[in-house]
């Protein structure tokens, strides 16, 4: 089979579609032969190596993959040769065919196609998790997303609407990007380019909701846009920690979380995924629910060939696009 591989980081040369022999199933894997895979911002930060949970050189980047069970362990029990899937893994994603274990591999639904589920893939499931399960988001909540025309922002502020939300802001670096992270759910827009951030966020916060400030924040970015969104939480609100794309870390005064009755909370789906927790199972069940109901739909604003694999996450990773880019398989 082909599947991409990184060689050395920092080296285009040094990462190509290569012939790899065929993944073999443990006893509670199966092997899934994509038809797509989603593109994720750790398969740009792969390239380089930043990306903090790496297996070593050589590896194949590749979170998500969709496609047809094609061979299973001899202790598997919940799917069986040719169910349509998507499988979750640590790496290994970008390639034709893939080993997930069961527990987070799940059915997709006859009424989605692969290009459908790939786009409700790491994205949307990292979303819920940081906006329901890490943020307890409820309806009628006043709630932001800062990066929000990226894959996982643009997903957070599609399930936030779906799930009742009373005021959904995107908080973007690009305003160019508004009109589709409006299209997405968002009922308003914060220029994270804008002077004054740090103290202007609650007021334009406040100007879009009506008067409410902030339930949830979730935050992507850092920095500013961090204490920003800090700044514009009702008490007991929750910011949830998504990233930190400025590459700026901020240190919270705690004495502020204190006086302000507000949490600070971090989120990763390595945890989840790492003890195959139920949630995930509920989590990925509510999004194709959602997805089939019309309720959710993934932006996907590129789709390319698994052989310009490269194209695909510079696009995503130079952000380029809004949403997802995936590849087909064939």
């Amino acid at each position: 089979m082909r599947a991409v591989v990184i060689r050395e980081f920092n080296n285009p040369a040094a990462v190509n579609l290569e012939e790899v022999p065929d993944p073999v199933p443990g006893g509670h894997e199966v092997v899934v032969e994509a038809r797509t895979c989603s593109i994720n911002y750790t398969d740009w930060m792969s390239l380089d190596g930043s990306y903090q949970n790496i297996p070593g050189l050589p590896f194949t980047p590749g979170k998500d993959s969709c496609g047809i069970v094609c061979a299973v362990g001899s202790q598997v029990t919940k799917h069986k040769i040719g169910d349509r899937v998507i499988a979750h893994v640590n790496d290994r994603g970008l390639a034709e065919k893939v080993a997930s274990h069961e527990d987070l591999t799940f059915p997709i639904p006859d009424s989605l196609d692969f290009e459908t589920a790939a786009g409700i893939g790491l994205s949307y499931m990292t979303a819920w998790f940081a906006v329901m399960e890490r943020g307890r988001m409820e309806a009628g909540d006043t709630v932001l997303i800062t990066g929000a025309s990226g894959g996982v922002g643009a997903a957070a502020v599609n399930i936030a609407r779906a799930m009742g939300a009373k005021t959904v802001i995107g908080g973007i670096s690009n305003m160019d990007k508004a009109d589709a992270v409006i299209a997405v759910g968002a009922d308003g827009i914060i220029d994270l380019k804008a002077d004054g951030l740090r103290d202007g966020m609650r007021e334009r916060v406040k100007e879009i909701s009506g008067g409410p400030l902030c339930d949830v924040v979730l935050d992507m970015v850092g920095g500013d846009v961090f204490t920003g969104g800090l700044r514009a939480l009702e008490p007991e609100g929750r910011i949830v920690i998504c990233g930190f794309v400025s590459g700026d870390v901020p240190a919270p005064r705690v004495n502020y979380l204190m006086v302000k009755h507000i949490g600070v909370i971090g989120m990763t789906m390595k945890a989840p995924f790492a003890v195959r927790s139920p949630k995930v199972a509920q989590a990925q069940a509510s999004l194709f629910e959602l997805a089939e109901a019309g309720k959710i739909t993934p932006t996907i604003s590129a789709r390319h060939p698994i052989e310009e694999f490269l194209t695909a996450i510079h696009l995503l990773g130079e952000r380029k696009i809004v949403g997802k880019a995936i590849l087909t398989m064939r």
